[in-house]
């Protein structure tokens, strides 16, 4: 049986063999195979081919697909979730939504489900060349999933013909592969008591969870549907557009090629940061063959993103109310630090 882990950015395969997880690389090798899915000119291209080709081919280039699964014309977030896509986002006359992708020639609508069935068929495919050549399968799936989004999963599963043996949430994911391999180290009657910050490309998910010999509880779950690593981009990308902007009076926000440009830059500057007090930004002939040449430095950094870091203070506070609240319940005892 195969276990899949979806994330925004990458999905990473793995099986459980001698009682040891092994993780199935990729066609380039790595350990995650990237979220993305395009349509070329005549053939469908998923995970690295895709990647490769997102600059040239943005406009039928699906990202975050799974984040579209289930997606209703009505919710709130749709607004927010549209402006990270590359890609025609339709809503058809049944009332569901999909992109609007040429392909070979003729313009269709294609629906989430069906792009992530294919992007599963790929998935089959790596598994199978790895010697494991079976259709049952374990999804992990965020906790803030409701019934449209879990449905369009196990439908998207059936299009790759794939039996869906479980969809598991994701901090019972985490919970499980953290006490796997240490339940020699827990008590029998005094639980040890974890917390487990999850904050990825699109989201953060803050979870605790209580662990004995015998026993693992998930206590309590805590999730930002948008808060990641591209949020911070996004600020970054609106605040050197607008510098872009005022220098050369076009704005790079307007064409979603330039924007892919600049945030592939962003993301490295970014990284930079992390052990460099200040970084260079540079992207030649951005936009109307104009040059982008910037330097940024950690503390520019901090007040531009401001308002993502000030989300990340709040989803700690909350997830810290929400941990004391239901650990009443199972009459556990969580000591705070600050």
């Amino acid at each position: 049986m195969i276990g899949i882990s979806i994330g925004s950015q990458s999905t990473v395969i793995g099986v459980l063999k001698n009682s040891n997880v092994e993780i199935i690389l990729s066609e380039t090798s790595s350990r995650g195979v990237p979220t993305i899915s395009s349509f070329a000119d005549r053939q469908r291209l998923f995970g690295d081919q895709a990647l490769s080709t997102i600059k040239s081919n943005f406009n039928r280039s699906v990202l975050y697909p799974n984040r579209w699964l289930g997606m209703q014309p009505d919710w709130p977030h749709l607004k927010e979730e549209s402006k990270f896509s590359t890609s025609q986002i339709t809503v058809d006359k049944h009332n569901r939504v999909g992109f609007e992708i040429n392909y070979k020639g003729e313009q269709d609508v294609y629906y989430p489900e069906n792009i992530m069935g294919l992007y599963f068929n790929k998935l089959k495919q790596n598994w199978k060349k790895a010697g494991y050549d079976t259709k049952e399968v374990v999804v992990s799936v965020p906790d803030y999933y409701n019934s449209y989004e879990r449905k369009a999963m196990v439908d998207a599963l059936s299009i790759a013909d794939l039996n869906c043996i479980n969809l598991i949430n994701e901090s019972s994911a985490i919970a499980m592969n953290y006490g796997l391999f240490r339940r020699t180290q827990f008590e029998e009657n005094k639980p040890r008591i974890v917390a487990f910050v999850d904050m990825g490309q699109s989201k953060t998910t803050i979870s605790f969870s209580s662990f004995t010999k015998n026993v693992q509880k998930v206590i309590s779950v805590t999730s930002e549907r948008f808060l990641g690593g591209r949020d911070l981009d996004y600020l970054l990308l609106e605040h050197f557009s607008n510098v872009f902007k005022k220098k050369f009076g076009s704005n790079p926000m307007n064409s979603a090629k330039c924007r892919l440009r600049l945030i592939d830059a962003i993301a490295k500057t970014r990284k930079i940061l992390t052990s460099n007090k200040e970084a260079s930004l540079s992207v030649e002939s951005l936009m109307d063959d104009e040059d982008l040449n910037c330097m940024l430095t950690r503390d520019e950094f901090e007040q531009i993103v401001a308002p993502v870091l000030e989300k990340f203070r709040n989803i700690i506070k909350s997830s810290l109310n929400n941990a004391l609240n239901e650990a009443s319940k199972y009459n556990l005892l969580i000591f705070l630090r600050n």
